[in-house]
């Protein structure tokens, strides 16, 4: 067999090897947790037949939250979607954002009636509303002659 052969045989052989790894990782196979979670909306939750692993998105329904007296990782609280809402239980620590009207994304399973989540994650508005200022005034954000 020549170099130039064996080279194409070697560079073939990895390629095969780089895309059989990305589809065993993407799909789980192997393992209990799906790695790829599809994120719905509440309309489309209500509608699965089975539990099935996914995210949902919204804001923390203003007085909703409800964390026990007993044990302070154990909260629940009411996730809204526009004009749809579901009840979430989240067991864990809690990051310092949350609190009523944050904008949140969980993850876990829809159970009885309830989203039972096991990863909870706040998204931080005020770290880009100078950026959206700038925007829907005209001004270019990232100008050197706006910055100080």
């Amino acid at each position: 067999m020549n170099s130039r052969r064996k080279f194409v045989v070697v560079v073939s052989g990895l390629i095969v090897l780089v895309f059989f790894w990305i589809y065993w990782v993407s799909t789980g196979t192997g393992s209990d947790t799906p790695t790829m979670v599809h994120f719905l909306s509440i309309e489309d939750l209500k509608e699965l037949d089975s539990p099935t692993r996914v995210k949902l998105g919204g804001y923390v329904q203003e007085g909703s939250i409800n964390i026990s007296d007993t044990d302070l990782l154990d909260a629940s609280f009411v996730l809204d979607q526009g004009d749809e809402t579901i009840p979430v239980r989240y067991r864990g620590t809690r990051p310092d954002l949350f609190k009523d009207g944050a904008e949140v994304i969980v993850e876990g399973e829809y159970i009885d009636g309830v989203f039972q989540a096991d990863m909870l994650q706040t998204k931080c508005a005020s770290r880009y509303e100078g950026d959206l200022r700038d925007e829907a005034s005209g001004a270019d954000p990232m100008s050197s002659k706006d910055r100080s």
